[in-house]
């Protein structure tokens, strides 16, 4: 979270986002493999770690699921419609949540975030689809995050005949090499400088009151 959103900037460069997106996506893949959805994809739970990759914490929403659930849970921004009606949701909506992601760490802010709106005025927004590209985004990847934010998680990406063979198969990860990912053989676009495995000091502050 603290390098997407620091004291200055917003958003992170599209490559880096590239690499961010592509471990996030073996990471939900995983948990997907296992019949598991995530349900509170954001970025305060994807960490980085010692060697620049990504960690997923926090699987407190995480729920093995054979068919569908209907529990609405997880975070206002990065919820899909599916979780917003009740219809019932499965990894589709993880899906949904991480192209919400995708788009938050091109532009610096996520597709239907909007100044002064409320819980009930962003799930309107959400269940419409109403959202628009800034130039920040390109063609490729508007096409991608325009996939993973259907309506209908059955018309997502990812949830088609292919599964997420179809996501890694798309332009956007044309010259994406995802064997040299799971070996961590790639060059992490930011590792952080760590005096001892214990050193927190890239964390931000917490008070106890912030819980």
């Amino acid at each position: 979270f603290s390098v997407l959103h620091t004291d200055t900037t917003d958003g992170v460069s599209e490559e880096a986002s590239k690499f961010y997106a592509a471990n996030i996506l073996e990471g939900l893949s995983h948990m997907h493999n296992h019949n598991i959805i995530y349900r509170d994809l954001k970025p305060e739970n994807v960490l980085v770690d010692a060697k620049g990759y990504n960690v997923i914490i926090d699987l407190g929403f995480a729920k093995i699921v054979m068919d569908k659930t209907y529990t609405l849970c997880g975070t206002p921004l990065y919820l899909a419609p599916e979780v917003i009606l009740s219809r019932g949701h499965d990894k589709g909506a993880d899906y949904w949540s991480w192209g919400v992601l995708i788009y938050e760490m091109i532009d610096g802010v996520t597709p239907f975030y909007a100044d002064n709106i409320d819980q009930m005025g962003l799930f309107k927004k959400i269940v419409r689809g109403k959202y628009d590209f800034s130039d920040k985004i390109n063609p490729t990847v508007r096409d991608l995050v325009t996939k993973l934010l259907a309506q209908r998680s059955a018309s997502r990406l990812g949830c088609l005949a292919g599964g997420d063979k179809d996501i890694r198969q798309h332009e956007w990860f044309a010259d994406f090499d995802f064997d040299k990912l799971l070996k961590k053989e790639l060059e992490a676009p930011w590792v952080p400088k760590l005096k001892d495995p214990l050193d927190v000091s890239n964390f931000d502050d917490w008070d106890d009151e912030d819980t």
